[in-house]
């Protein structure tokens, strides 16, 4: 298929944007998305953040594809089976097929997962279709019409076509950031009582989307102030560790004059790190990142991680964060937290809080489904 008939296709469905890692099996797509100033692609720093990033362009009301090699199908698994599948959000999942049985020899690496990726594809729960030119458009127009996630496997040569690449920008500016003095944070807040302190930004007259982070943050977000289901701006992410920052930015994305807000942990941050580059990268003014640290994996029982040794708010500012602060004391929190709202981002904060929770915490009485909907129906509204 020639690379203008597959995107007139995509196009004909509404899929504008996209977010991937790249294979070469999908250069000619690349190169298209890239020099087509109408279309809305993001390179991705894992297969996961892509998949987390085209969840939240999707929610938000623009069709999107997420690209990937298949080696990196197993980066994927995880947004895949507790994002896609659980939500049901309709991505469209492009998966090259390297090692393809009885294909040509192809690099030790891709052998075995050229056996098992259209298997695994539809382990995932995934509706998984190996791409021709014959059952494109009517395997993508039953998809979006049932509006679920689904995956075609995209076999060498089967994209063909195309532009060129453009020419890299090279050249390295670094250096220079605001120095920050040095000084001991302790912490003093629980997570909840710093949840609290944050519900005023969340039910602002202009009301933010929130994506809530896996785990006992989302679980006490909603019992502070969701028992009664009326708080449509509210995502609690269950499982895919990690992608919040992902889903976030692609909300941001889609929908640049809405400000949106991410809850994050130290331990969902650290997985997937790389965020903060493509964060950065996007310059993204309307999105901004607020991290619970308690230099644990609270929902596990408590296990260490390694973020007391870390600078993120250094690290978020070298990777192109607008401004990127540490605060520990509640009065000061609320203050930062109100001048990064009224920041051009991406901005970011890291709260140290304490660890531990309530003994008789809950879990949302909301279904994931149920969350899906009405947040999406939120950020269309």
């Amino acid at each position: 298929m020639q690379i203008d008939a597959f995107g007139a296709t995509l196009a004909k469905y509404g899929i504008r944007h996209g977010s991937g890692v790249p294979c070469s099996y999908f250069t000619s797509l690349v190169n298209y998305m890239e020099a087509d100033t109408g279309l809305d692609y993001l390179g991705a720093t894992s297969e996961g953040e892509a998949v987390a990033i085209a969840a939240g362009l999707v929610t938000a009301g623009k069709p999107a594809f997420a690209l990937m090699q298949n080696s990196g199908l197993g980066n994927a698994v995880n947004p895949i089976t507790s994002m896609l599948y659980i939500y049901q959000m309709p991505v469209t999942l492009l998966v090259s097929h390297r090692g393809e049985p009885g294909g040509k020899p192809d690099e030790p690496q891709h052998e075995l997962m050229g056996q098992i990726t259209v298997e695994l594809s539809k382990l995932c729960g995934i509706d998984t279709h190996v791409m021709s030119d014959d059952n494109l458009d009517a395997t993508l127009a039953d998809a979006q019409k049932r509006q679920v996630p689904a995956a075609w496997v995209v076999r060498e040569g089967v994209i063909k076509g195309g532009p060129k690449a453009k020419p890299l920008a090279q050249g390295l500016t670094i250096g220079g950031y605001a120095p920050q003095p040095r000084k001991t944070h302790n912490p003093i807040l629980t997570r909840e009582k710093a949840l609290e302190l944050t519900l005023p930004f969340m039910n602002a007259a202009i009301q933010p989307a929130v994506v809530a982070t896996t785990g006992k943050l989302s679980r006490e977000l909603f019992e502070l102030d969701d028992r009664e289901h009326d708080k449509a701006n509210r995502f609690y992410m269950v499982g895919s560790m990690g992608c919040a920052a992902g889903f976030g930015l692609g909300i941001a994305r889609a929908q640049p004059s809405r400000p949106v807000l991410v809850l994050d942990g130290d331990g969902a941050l650290l997985m997937k790190l790389g965020s903060l580059a493509t964060v950065g990268d996007s310059k993204a003014k309307n999105f901004h990142h607020v991290v619970f640290d308690n230099g644990a994996h609270d929902t596990t029982g408590g296990q260490r991680t390694c973020s007391m040794g870390v600078d993120f708010a250094m690290m978020a500012q070298a990777a192109g964060y607008t401004r990127a602060d540490t605060v520990s004391d509640p009065a000061e929190y609320q203050a930062v937290l109100a001048e990064h709202m009224q920041t051009s981002g991406p901005t970011f904060l890291r709260l140290l809080i304490a660890q531990g929770s309530r003994a008789d915490l809950g879990r949302p009485t909301i279904t994931p489904r149920a969350v899906y909907q009405r947040f999406s129906q939120f950020l269309r509204s």
